[in-house]
C-alpha cells in the first residue's frame, strides 16, 4: 500500500484497538490505563515479559508498549521473544526510564517491530498521537472546553 492510499484509507475508531502494556511499575500501569481509556482505546496489562507471553495466548492486541526494565524477563528479552510469533506483527513502543546511550536505542529501534522508543517521564499527548498514527485512529472529538469557555 503506498502513502497516499493509506492517508486516503478512512481512520478507525480508538474502541476498536486492545494496547497491552507490559510494565512492572503500578502507576505507570494505572497512568497509563487512565491516559488510554481517556484517549478511547481498550487495554490490556502485564508486569513483565513472562507475564506478557502468557496473557498473548488468549489476547489479541493490536499495539503493545513494554517497559525496558522489568524483574523476571525484561522488555528486550520480551521483544526477542515475540519474533517467529504473532506477537512478532505487533507494532511496539518501547519506553524507559533508563538512560541509554545512543547506540543501545539505535539497537532497539532495529528491532523489527518497535515503531517508537520513548523516554519516562512520558509525554501523554505524544504517546497517544503515536497510538493513533500507528493503529490508523482518530482521536476522540473533544467534549471539554477551555477555562476561558466556561
Amino acid at each position: 500500500m503506498s502513502e497516499e492510499e493509506a492517508y486516503a484509507k478512512p481512520l478507525g475508531s480508538p474502541a476498536d484497538k486492545l494496547v497491552f502494556v507490559v510494565d512492572d511499575d503500578p502507576l505507570i500501569r494505572d497512568l497509563l490505563d487512565i491516559t488510554l481509556k481517556d484517549a478511547g482505546f481498550k487495554t490490556a496489562f502485564a508486569v513483565n515479559g513472562h507475564d506478557a507471553a502468557g496473557k498473548l495466548e488468549t489476547l489479541e492486541p493490536h499495539l503493545i508498549i513494554t517497559d525496558l526494565m522489568m524483574p523476571g524477563q525484561g522488555g528486550y528479552e520480551f521483544l526477542r521473544s515475540l519474533q517467529g510469533s504473532a506477537g512478532g506483527r505487533l507494532p511496539i513502543i518501547v519506553i524507559t526510564a533508563s538512560q541509554l546511550d545512543a547506540s543501545t536505542v539505535r539497537m532497539i529501534k532495529q528491532e523489527a517491530n518497535v515503531v517508537e522508543f520513548v523516554n519516562k517521564p512520558i509525554k501523554m499527548a505524544l504517546l497517544i498521537g503515536a497510538l493513533h498514527k500507528h493503529l490508523n485512529t482518530a482521536p476522540l472529538p473533544t467534549t471539554s472546553r477551555g477555562l476561558n469557555d466556561r
